[in-house]
């Protein structure tokens, strides 16, 4: 639980310089790392690696905290990819899954005051100073009504607008900067995709729509739960909402002392991702660990649905049958289902279309396994990189890119739960019943 209140943000000249520094130091650490060790032992020049990951966590970490805003929201994407990143990252980034120090409760208090236009005791017979949870743009409390009812009550951070704005132009800049010096490491349509999405989660109205569609979708699943917002209580900055407790989906050691069982959690987790994504056509964008939690059963509990995407018309089904082409190992297939979601590559070439089919799901259904070892991973690299230096993406549809960004969370968390769901054997019925939907005739 955060016990540390945070400072005042620094102003936008002076965060500019804070990330420069932090870049700066960074990648000025990895390439002389990279220069160094082929003057070493590989035992020494290991050694050094991980030592730089260390630091750089940490700096990444203290240069979040410090600057608030988009960044904590990148650094707790960042800390469920134990699939893709060093322990030491994933060790030190989950800090900020629920652990973002908060800020005074006074300051929190006047915002629900001005929101709600009345004092805090008129709605609330007691509200706990103490968060139960700070994240990158809103602390949430426990609080009760006057009526009896356990809330949540979730509030935005008075100044948050201006700093995602701020933080945006200055990502910007610097992703731009490293794509030119790094030509294997540009993730400027990732940025893009944030530019787009993270401003929609400022609107708490537009997430309590949202949570009650998300909700109605899933009524027949008795494993999963998402809490009711209670809308008469509800503002675009504050948003409260029936309080469920839960165990954090990758607190391990608390699933274990609940004798719950993690291969029961990772299959409900993938099943109702699947059903959202391949079947409903509307799935929630943001399943970091933070934002689930598990009761005995298991039952999962569904928080925080600021970002979730509806896709445009067709787009479903193209996700199914694209699905359906990886799984199959069928190339034509596959580059047939990129390029009719949007995908185009500079030369037409389908090459670079199929290694993005594979990272993204084929070595997994092959190898019967819901997340990349290690060794598996940095193959797939290469051979992505590969293909996309010879002949680059131009064009991706953004529906499909929060996809692929969801899946890299689930994979993150799957391996945290040591995951042994066969991704064929889930996959292939919700596929399956997509398609049958697609192909249905619509009603008269």
């Amino acid at each position: 639980m955060p016990s540390r209140h945070r400072s005042t943000p620094p102003r936008p000249s002076r965060r500019f310089l804070i990330v420069a520094a932090a870049v700066t130091r960074i990648y000025g650490g990895y390439k002389s790392l990279q220069i160094l060790s082929k003057l070493l032992s590989p035992e020494r020049a290991e050694d050094l690696l991980r030592r730089q990951h260390q630091r750089a966590a940490e700096l990444v970490y203290g240069t979040a905290t410090q600057l608030e805003g988009l960044l904590i929201k990148a650094c707790q994407f960042l800390g469920t990819r134990a699939d893709v990143l060093p322990d030491e990252y994933i060790e030190v980034l989950s800090r900020l899954h629920d652990r973002v120090p908060p800020r005074p409760f006074a300051e929190m208090a006047a915002v629900v005051e001005r929101e709600l236009g009345c004092p805090l005791g008129t709605v609330f017979a007691d509200f706990e100073p103490t968060p139960l949870a700070s994240a990158s743009l809103a602390q949430v409390h426990r609080a009760r009504l006057h009526d009896g009812r356990e809330v949540a009550v979730k509030i935005q951070y008075p100044d948050i607008p201006r700093l995602v704005a701020i933080d945006l132009a200055n990502l910007r800049f610097f992703v731009n900067l490293l794509a030119r010096l790094e030509r294997n490491f540009d993730v400027r349509i990732v940025l893009r995709e944030a530019s787009k999405y993270v401003p929609l989660e400022l609107d708490f109205e537009h997430e309590a729509e949202n949570a009650d569609r998300i909700r109605a979708n899933l009524l027949h699943r008795d494993d999963v739960v998402v809490p009711q917002v209670l809308r008469d209580y509800s503002t675009k900055k504050v948003l409260v909402m029936e309080y469920m407790p839960g165990i954090k989906v990758t607190d391990i050691e608390g699933l274990a002392a609940a004798q719950i069982d993690t291969q029961a959690v990772a299959r409900v987790l993938s099943e109702i991702f699947c059903h959202q994504i391949l079947v409903d056509g509307f799935f929630h964008a943001d399943p970091h660990p933070g934002n689930i939690l598990v009761q005995p059963g298991p039952r999962l509990v569904l928080l925080d649905f600021g970002l979730a995407k509806d896709f445009p018309p067709g787009f479903q089904q193209g996700v199914a049958q694209l699905t359906g082409a990886i799984l199959a190992q069928d190339a034509a297939r596959v580059v047939i289902a990129f390029e009719a979601l949007g995908f185009r590559t500079r030369s037409g070439n389908g090459d670079s279309l199929v290694a993005l089919g594979e990272a993204f799901l084929g070595h997994a259904a092959r190898n019967g396994k819901a997340y990349a070892d290690a060794e598996m991973l940095d193959q797939l690299n290469r051979d992505l990189s590969k293909a996309l230096r010879a002949n680059p993406i131009v064009e991706a549809p953004s529906d499909l890119l929060l996809v692929v960004r969801v899946m890299g969370l689930l994979s993150g968390i799957g391996k945290q739960l040591d995951s042994r769901i066969d991704p064929m054997a889930m996959l292939l019925p919700f596929v399956a019943q997509a398609q049958n939907w697609a192909l249905a005739p619509t009603p008269q």
